[in-house]
């Protein structure tokens, strides 16, 4: 598990005060980079390099409410790998560990030369 702080702008609160929805997405992104930064090596050059990761899938249960002064989390782990595909869960979890947002995002392997995916064993090594 990768837990990645999250900051709260002030832009990322709606007219009822609470964190828009919309924004959870954007703290999943960052989490899922420190996620690779931290447990990979190979995919941190997306410029040079034709193999990548894309993301292919995402889903969202909002659980409770978030607000400006509250200290939030992504929490990513790594739920299953597939041929060409990563799953990954994400929570993003209060101080106390309440799950405010669950996330469950799909990632496939991309060739940009060939615009096909391509097999993930050989290329990285992800393990939890």
């Amino acid at each position: 598990m990768q837990r990645t702080p999250i900051q709260i702008r002030f832009n990322d609160i709606d007219i009822l005060g609470h964190v828009n929805n919309v924004m959870f997405g954007h703290y999943c992104d960052v989490a899922r980079s420190d996620y690779f930064l931290n447990k990979t090596s190979p995919i941190t050059d997306f410029q040079n390099d034709n193999k990548v990761l894309i993301l292919v899938h995402t889903e969202y249960d909002f659980l409770a409410p978030c607000f400006f002064t509250d200290t939030l989390f992504v929490e990513t782990y790594l739920e299953k790998t597939g041929e060409k595909s990563l799953h990954l869960l994400q929570e993003i979890v209060d101080e106390q560990g309440n799950v405010r947002v669950r996330s469950r995002s799909v990632m496939s392997t991309f060739d940009k030369s060939t615009g096909k995916s391509f097999p993930l064993a050989g290329e990285w090594s992800f393990s939890e």
